[in-house]
């Protein structure tokens, strides 16, 4: 299926899943860098946990309210907050006016709504696409937002720290665009059973808590989540733990290779594996989709798995900047492979009728994933490196073998 071939809506998403992801990513990876100069690096790593907060809060409560109201709306108004929380920003960023507390105060509001739209706008594709055209969607969309990620991230790495209040103002513009393209061109995608939202309690904070509950009873997803906890915790030591070791590591130059020239520190070597995955995921994900499109999608997914986990595994422990680069390779291959298999199988384990609830959890665990990449920062200064690559290995054999039995039937 080709992309001319997506229904329009799904089109106009990935479209506005570009324009929002490049915006986005011009600002929020150096915010923190920016914050901790003003603020210093304690009190930044405070005020962002209650951004994260923020963000879980808001995904709980916009999965739970768009099974209730429908997408369309939910997208909208988390829109909107977003544009007026990024103009905010830009004003107390401003030649004018400058407060990081201000700052913080208006990324609580981003956050938040960037959390509850999220699990909606996964939802919404998955409303409007049939099994068997999601792997090819997923696809798509997974090289349209590492592609963005990576031309947003080099126009914030140049412009970022001259120019901060043009650049939230221009976040804010696409982010209005957004709102404009999603009210006048994309339909809502589902309809709300109307019945089934006249629950007997008529408090929202019992039918919230009673809608999570029962996510929980559903073995087959909460497991499915706590694999892919795993993967996501795993993936996050790039920049957290295992980029410390190689800075600490390799402080001063080596050769990339046996007689080459060409030297690098440890620093620089994060930098080039950071850059080889994203590069990978751009310039191969389309390729390698077409390719494996002969595969079953269960081969795909476990192969996919084994060649990511194995290489992070020795990018854990190994210091040779020739290894580490063929282990990012490996691992990016996986990740290319397993991707939009997984992504996939999330869709086709969520019931139509709470699919943004189901999805809101799943991010939740997505977060927590990220978060236990600071816990292997912590544990790190006791524990020697092979006993975090020892633990990073048994992760990649429970998810593994989560999926292995995930995927029986298929």
């Amino acid at each position: 299926m080709s992309f001319n071939k997506f229904h329009l809506t799904i089109r106009i998403r990935l479209l506005l899943l570009f324009i929002t992801s490049l915006a986005t990513m011009a600002v929020i990876p150096y915010l923190i860098i920016y914050l901790s100069h003003q603020v210093g690096t304690l009190v930044t790593g405070i005020l962002f946990l209650f951004v994260m907060f923020a963000n879980v809060i808001g995904s709980l409560l916009g999965g739970f309210i768009s099974d209730r109201i429908g997408r369309k709306k939910v997208i909208l108004y988390a829109e909107l907050i977003i544009f007026l929380g990024f103009i905010g920003v830009a004003f107390a960023n401003s030649p004018w006016y400058l407060s990081p507390y201000v700052t913080f105060v208006f990324f609580l509001f981003i956050q938040f709504s960037s959390g509850s739209s999220l699990p909606v706008y996964q939802a919404l594709i998955i409303d409007i696409t049939s099994p068997e055209d999601r792997r090819t969607v997923y696809t798509y969309s997974y090289w349209i937002r590492n592609t963005a990620i990576a031309i947003g991230s080099l126009i914030g790495a140049f412009l970022f720290f001259d120019y901060p209040f043009y650049l939230f103002l221009g976040v804010a513009l696409c982010t209005l665009i957004s709102v404009f393209i999603t009210f006048f061109f994309i339909q809502e995608t589902y309809t709300p059973n109307i019945e089934a939202n006249h629950e007997k309690t008529n408090s929202s904070v019992k039918r919230i808590i009673h809608s999570y509950r029962i996510i929980f009873s559903q073995r087959a997803f909460t497991i499915f989540s706590i694999a892919s906890l795993f993967i996501i915790s795993v993936e996050e030591q790039l920049t957290n733990y295992i980029g410390v070791r190689l800075t600490k590591e390799i402080k001063n130059p080596v050769p990339f290779f046996i007689n080459f020239s060409w030297e690098i520190d440890g620093a620089n070597l994060l930098g080039l594996l950071k850059a080889e995955n994203t590069l990978l995921v751009v310039f191969l994900t389309v390729i390698i989709g077409k390719v494996m499109q002969k595969f079953k999608d269960r081969s795909i997914l476990l192969i996919g798995l084994l060649f990511f986990f194995v290489g992070y595994v020795v990018i854990s422990f190994n210091t040779t900047p020739f290894i580490l680069i063929l282990a990012m390779l490996l691992a990016s291959i996986g990740e290319i492979m397993y991707m939009p298999i997984k992504q996939t199988l999330l869709a086709n384990l969520v019931p139509n009728e709470s699919r943004s609830t189901y999805l809101a959890f799943y991010e939740i665990s997505s977060i927590i994933g990220i978060s236990t990449a600071g816990i292997f920062m912590i544990i790190s200064s006791w524990l020697p490196a092979i006993v975090l690559t020892l633990m990073m290995g048994i992760m990649g054999i429970i998810s593994i073998t989560i999926f292995y039995n995930l995927t029986k039937d298929q």
